[in-house]
């Protein structure tokens, strides 16, 4: 685990609340991924030829609402995708369904470097971490999809995601991940299976609540947390870019009720 070092890059989230009266379903999320790959044309061509995902979008169905939630993981995609793509825009058009979208409100939020490293060397928090699987999420070993939240599987994806993203650190550590697995536990859970269509295919996922209890050192509790709080932003599992696996993330008490939010933020508004 090497998490010193040069620069780290900033993560970004971008949360556009959506009017208009057409319905919409966490099952377009793949027509809105083509209307954001139509924003930015050159970057779009660049992401498929490195197979790399350095941002995630999903839809997320509110009491005041539909939301779109696009995120970006490094500050490449934040300039390409937050500043050049979204910063401006009014509606979007999701051509499949003959649609435009007028866009009502937009929130921004950012995380430096500083603040994400700091939830590390600095903390000393809870040793339970809530976290919400707020679309379906699911993993995938030897060409099977898992639809249950498998702790191996949870941290082992973010630290890859963590490692494709921000390339000059490195949280893929097999000596770490046997650490946290020896010291987390599934606390509390809520979970319900459900599936996700994408182009004709019925992923079999998961939604709900759980609850982890982190034992052990401060240091792997401190890093099972900066692990989730990345993954608020990158998602966990597969598809994210697509839509499936977001997450929310909660620092809980041990009775297992919310506590504050795990993570400090900058938030500002495109004007």
């Amino acid at each position: 685990m090497r998490i010193e070092g040069g620069k780290r890059e900033m993560l970004a989230r971008l949360e556009l609340k959506l009017g208009g009266t057409e319905p919409l379903s966490y099952q377009m999320t793949s027509s809105f991924h083509g209307a954001l790959m139509e924003l930015l044309p050159e970057y779009a061509a660049e992401l498929h030829e490195s197979r790399l995902h350095p941002y995630t979008q999903h839809l997320e169905r509110r009491e005041s609402g539909w939301y779109w939630v696009v995120t970006a993981l490094n500050d490449l995609a934040v300039s390409e995708i937050m500043e050049k793509a979204l910063r401006s825009l009014d509606e979007i058009r999701i051509r499949s369904h003959q649609l435009r979208i007028p866009i009502l409100e937009r929130e921004y939020r950012e995380l430096s470097d500083r603040e994400f490293s700091a939830s590390f060397y600095q903390g000393e928090g809870g040793r339970y971490i809530g976290l919400q699987f707020v679309t379906p999420t699911a993993f995938k070993q030897n060409g099977r999809y898992l639809n249950f939240p498998d702790l191996r599987f949870m941290f082992l994806n973010l630290m890859n995601k963590y490692d494709a993203a921000i390339s000059d650190s490195s949280m893929r550590d097999d000596e770490v991940l046997e650490q946290l697995l020896n010291g987390a536990s599934l606390h509390r859970y809520e979970l319900r299976s459900t599936v996700f269509s994408l182009e004709g295919v019925r992923i079999p996922a998961f939604l709900g609540k759980m609850v982890l209890k982190i034992s052990g050192t401060q240091t792997m509790a401190n890093f099972a947390r900066m692990l989730f709080l990345f993954g608020s932003y990158s998602g966990i599992g597969i598809k994210t870019a697509l839509g499936m696996g977001a997450i929310r993330v909660s620092e809980e008490r041990k009775t297992g009720h919310e506590g504050g939010a795990a993570q400090a933020e900058h938030r500002k508004s495109f004007a």
